[in-house]
């Protein structure tokens, strides 16, 4: 599997508090079957995360995992707030986009309605892609799921992940979420893992219950073909 947002960088956000932390999470991710990480730090006003700040955490990252020969393919984005999306420079906004395309973009409980359109109209203006992380926890996406339609069809992606569909956020994001697997909204699956703990990541046995109850195919459009679209920094209109 390609988990396209996970917070695996040490001491930049809400995530591993330590390098040891950091690595632990990379060993149970590595033991849950991925293959590739997308490192996505939070770029908001809480976690203003410096993109040089990142890279640089990230390299140490990488010498650790092969000193400890953990087989871990990593990279480096971002998940950027809504505000963060609207206000901040367009090149500031590239560096911090999968492939150099694709920006991971974060819906929470009060982003309005209106708003993942404005970020689509003035990303694409650009080139870059938003990919509008766990809409099922967005109230205004809850209510309105065809929100996201006029957004997939003008381009832009839908992220799913592992906590919702593990029921982490409660019932009602528990049942949003797998109802965008359901009606196809979903593009793709990802950990959002913060940290290793008994509960998580997820993403292994919230993928298997995908691959139940919708096939193989579907499991595997969403944990490793449209990640691997990103990853590679292809065109949307591929998918």
């Amino acid at each position: 599997m390609i988990d396209t947002h996970c917070h695996l960088l040490p001491r930049v956000d809400d995530g591993p508090r330590s390098d040891a932390e950091s690595l632990g999470l990379a060993r149970r991710l590595v033991e849950e079957g991925v293959t590739t990480v997308v490192c996505t730090p939070h770029f908001s006003d809480r976690f203003p995360t410096p993109s040089l700040v990142a890279q640089e955490r990230h390299e140490e990252l990488v010498r650790e995992l092969a000193a400890l020969g953990l087989e871990l393919e990593t990279a480096v984005a971002a998940e950027v707030s809504v505000p963060k999306a609207l206000e901040t420079s367009y090149e500031r906004l590239e560096a911090r986009a999968i492939g150099g395309r694709f920006l991971l973009v974060e819906l929470v409980k009060e982003t309005p309605a209106a708003a993942p359109g404005l970020v689509l109209s003035r990303l694409a203006s650009v080139g870059l892609v938003p990919v509008f992380a766990h809409p099922e926890r967005c109230g205004a996406v809850r209510r309105q799921p065809v929100l996201l339609d006029d957004l997939r069809d003008a381009g832009a992606l839908v992220q799913v992940v592992a906590p919702s569909l593990a029921g982490s956020w409660g019932d009602e994001i528990w049942a949003a979420g797998w109802e965008l697997v359901e009606s196809g909204r979903a593009d793709l699956l990802a950990s959002d893992a913060h940290r290793a703990s008994a509960s998580s990541p997820q993403l292994a046995a919230v993928a298997e219950l995908v691959e139940v109850r919708y096939g193989a195919a579907v499991r595997h459009e969403l944990t490793e073909v449209a990640p691997a679209r990103l990853v590679e920094g292809a065109s949307a209109a591929a998918q």
